[in-house]
């Protein structure tokens, strides 16, 4: 089956696969079939699961990885046991769990429409957004009827980063997965495929 559905898939459909798997893995709280994300994604199962093959293989290969995808009871991205505490220096840890990853989508997918991060991550989205724009984290801009929504230079120097994409990949993921899963009051997620209506007022002027 494998071998008929590579045959199949041309070279770019793959990799764009393999991205949107890996954004679910870093979205879910809890560990998740390849069913599941099939059904999320709208692809077919065997492609989910040749997708998520190729994700296990390249973080099993990259030895400068402290990320591995643990496929015991479902697939979900976690830290290396070995980096665990090598790892809790990096990530700074006063920030609440659900809050961290709303930042890390912002820093990962930025500019992102705030409806499409509602959508993501829930209503409660609404708070860390005015808890990190307090904090200068981040920043928005109007669009349209809602914001664009990305990190502030505060971002990169609160985190220690340079700017580079795949520090910032790294970073971020290790965040999410280093804090662990929120309490479902804490989180208040929505399933990725609801529609949530972004109903915050926008003013005139941008917002910062």
């Amino acid at each position: 089956m494998t071998d008929i559905l590579e045959n199949q898939m041309d070279d770019t459909a793959l990799p764009s696969l393999k991205s949107r798997v890996e954004a679910l893995l870093f979205l879910s709280q809890h560990p998740i079939s390849a069913r599941e994300i099939a059904e999320r994604l709208g692809e077919h199962t065997d492609a989910v699961e040749q997708a998520l093959l190729t994700l296990i293989n390249d973080y099993g290969f990259r030895q400068d990885s402290a990320l591995e995808i643990d496929d015991t009871d479902g697939y979900m991205l976690q830290v290396k046991p070995a980096h665990a505490d090598l790892v809790k220096d990096l990530i700074p840890t006063d920030l609440p769990v659900s809050v961290l990853r709303t930042l890390s989508l912002i820093a990962l997918e930025g500019p992102i429409v705030q409806t499409d991060l509602i959508n993501l991550r829930g209503s409660s989205a609404y708070d860390h957004v005015k808890q990190l724009l307090s904090l200068k984290l981040i920043q928005r801009q109007r669009s349209e009827r809602s914001y664009k929504v990305s990190v502030t230079r505060d971002f990169y120097s609160y985190f220690q980063l340079s700017g580079d994409k795949q520090e910032l990949k790294e970073r971020m993921t290790l965040a999410a997965a280093m804090a662990g899963p929120p309490t479902d009051e804490e989180a208040g997620l929505h399933d990725p495929q609801d529609a949530v209506q972004d109903t915050e007022p926008v003013s005139n002027a941008a917002a910062s």
